[in-house]
């Protein structure tokens, strides 16, 4: 933890400790560093019952400025010495369900991205009242097979549902039908390639490094994924569709 991290995660712990229904906070950093655009300390913080509302959160919050919380009462957002800062408050009871979910094949289709699933295995400790966290965190880490199968299977089905969209707006010439495509076809091509490799998926800012680091990826998967990012005019839409069909037959290979 660096100098920056470590200073915020004090503040903001100090303030936390203050809540009796907080159980369990962590931190990850993004960006390289406070001069990075990109750069924000981000704090999970996980829950029983309700935490405070926004008008006590930013009054607990004395040292921070630009202060405000979203609409659900959820998130807040905040610069400390000009260290953009994120809390997302998260109730321990909807987590459990999800990993319910998860290890539980008859429990239904797991929704959506496994993003939260990987902000509770690579995040930071700065709280913890109890040994939750580190027992859901050994649950995590053996998921069984099915888990895995079910997920690869409904992102197989996803990825083809994308490129046939992107064929059809190829060949239809709609403009801003083939950037939805080929965003969903990206989106769910890289979420696939996690899946097979067993992994959760990464954030969106650090999607592209995380993935070309998978120890199992397509064959020509480098030069293909590169062609679908470029912006060049001189790689035409159908050339692009020919590309992603084939990044899509090799990861069906794969999986």
């Amino acid at each position: 933890m660096d100098a920056i991290v470590k200073t915020t995660s004090e503040r903001v712990r100090e303030v936390l400790e203050q809540w009796d229904t907080v159980d369990t906070a962590t931190v990850l950093r993004f960006g390289s560093d406070r001069y990075d655009p990109s750069f924000f300390v981000s704090f999970d913080v996980y829950y029983h019952g309700v935490v405070p509302d926004p008008d006590r959160r930013q009054a607990d919050f004395s040292f921070a400025t630009a202060f405000e919380a979203t609409v659900d009462g959820q998130k807040d957002r905040f610069l400390m010495d000009d260290v953009p800062v994120r809390v997302e408050y998260k109730a321990i009871s909807d987590l459990d369900a999800l990993v319910s979910t998860a290890r539980n094949a008859d429990r239904g289709e797991f929704p959506g991205t496994t993003y939260g699933f990987y902000r509770v295995v690579n995040s930071e400790i700065i709280m913890n009242r109890s040994n939750w966290l580190p027992v859901v965190r050994r649950l995590l880490e053996d998921l069984p097979e099915e888990f895995w199968v079910r997920r690869i299977q409904m992102l197989r089905a996803r990825m083809e549902h994308a490129l046939s969209d992107l064929t059809s707006a190829v060949y239809a010439e709609e403009a801003l039908f083939y950037e939805l495509s080929l965003g969903r076809f990206l989106e769910t091509s890289c979420g696939l390639m996690f899946a097979i490799n067993r992994r959760f998926d990464p954030p969106g800012r650090l999607l592209r490094t995380e993935v070309g680091r998978l120890p199992r990826l397509p064959e020509e998967f480098e030069s293909r994924f590169e062609h679908l990012l470029r912006q060049e005019a001189a790689i035409s839409g159908s050339r692009k569709r020919q590309i992603a069909e084939l990044l899509a037959r090799s990861l069906l290979r794969l999986s």
